[in-house]
C-alpha cells in the first residue's frame, strides 16, 4: 500500500512539472479566467484595491492579469521558471517566486491567498498549513478551478475511445479528477477550526476552439505531455479526425467552481 501511494505521488509531481516544458503554449492555448469568476472572487473575499495576496501556481498569468487589472498588489508563486518568464513578460508587476507553495515561507501576512488550476497538485493540509501561516486574521483562501461539464456532447463520446486507449487511466488523473479535488479540499478546510468554510459559488461558461486551438489545448494537458512522442502524435491525430467529422470545431462547457474559507 506504501509503495502504491509513494508511486501515485511520484505520477503527480511529474504531472505537475510537465507545464514548464511548453510554456509558450500554455500561455496562449489555456483558455483563461472568465470575468463573472474573477468579479465573483473579488466579491466573495471582499479583496479591494491595494490588497496584497498570494497566487499559487500562477503559470503564465491567466489569473494574475485579472489581479493585477483590478488594483491587487500580488506575490505570484510557481516552481516553472520557463512559466514565470512567460507571466512576467505579460503581466511585469507582481513579485515573482520561483517556488513550491510547500517550499515557500511567507514574511510578511496577506488578505488572500488565491490559486487557479493549481491547488490539486499540492496535498489539502499541506496548502492549508502554508495558507494559515501566511494570512491576516481576518484572510481568505480562494480557490479557482475550471471543471469540464461537456460530457453529454457528441464530441466527448466520440473522444472516449481515444482516451481508452492511449489514457486509459485518465479518470484517474487531472485535469477528469478536479471534481475529486474540490471535493477534497471542501472536506478538509470544514474540518480545519482554523477556518470557516463558506458555501461554493458556481459560474457557467462555453468556450469554442477550432481544431488547431483545440489541439494545442489537449498538449498542455499533463497526461497528454506524459505519453511517448509516437502515442501523442496518435491521440492527436484522432481528436483532428473527430473535430473534422464534426465541423471543424469544438464546444466545451464548463464550470468554474469557488471554494472560499476564511482564517478565524
Amino acid at each position: 500500500m506504501r509503495s502504491s501511494a509513494a508511486a501515485a505521488r511520484q505520477r503527480l509531481k511529474q504531472q505537475r512539472h510537465t507545464f514548464d516544458e511548453v510554456a509558450a503554449l500554455y500561455a496562449n492555448a489555456r483558455p483563461g479566467v472568465p470575468e463573472a469568476a474573477v468579479a465573483g472572487l473579488f466579491q466573495a473575499l471582499g479583496l479591494q484595491r491595494g490588497a496584497h495576496v498570494v497566487e499559487v501556481g500562477c503559470g503564465t498569468g491567466q489569473l494574475t492579469s485579472h489581479l493585477v487589472a483590478r488594483g491587487l498588489v500580488v506575490l505570484a508563486l510557481d516552481p516553472g521558471a520557463e512559466l514565470l518568464r512567460e507571466c512576467e513578460a505579460r503581466v511585469p508587476d507582481p513579485t515573482y517566486v520561483a517556488s513550491t507553495f510547500e517550499a515557500w515561507r511567507p514574511t510578511t501576512r496577506y488578505a488572500a491567498v488565491l490559486a487557479c488550476q493549481a491547488a490539486h497538485w499540492i496535498v489539502p493540509d499541506a496548502f492549508i498549513e502554508r495558507s494559515f501561516e501566511a494570512l491576516t486574521a481576518d484572510g481568505s483562501i480562494g480557490l479557482l478551478w475550471h471543471v469540464d461539464v461537456s460530457q453529454d456532447t457528441e464530441f466527448w463520446r466520440a473522444t472516449e475511445p481515444l482516451y481508452a486507449r492511449y489514457l486509459p487511466d485518465a479518470d484517474d488523473k487531472p485535469p477528469r479528477t478536479i471534481p475529486l479535488h474540490i471535493e477534497h479540499y471542501r472536506q478538509a478546510l470544514a474540518a480545519d477550526a482554523r477556518f470557516r468554510l463558506s458555501a461554493s459559488a458556481r459560474w457557467p461558461w462555453v468556450r469554442s476552439f477550432d481544431e488547431a486551438a483545440y489541439l494545442r489545448l489537449l498538449e498542455t494537458q499533463s497526461p497528454v505531455r506524459l505519453l511517448g512522442a509516437e502515442e501523442r502524435r496518435a491521440f492527436l491525430d484522432g481528436h483532428l479526425e473527430v473535430i473534422r467529422r464534426q465541423g471543424g470545431r469544438v464546444e466545451r462547457k464548463y464550470d468554474t467552481v469557488l471554494v472560499h474559507a476564511v482564517r478565524c
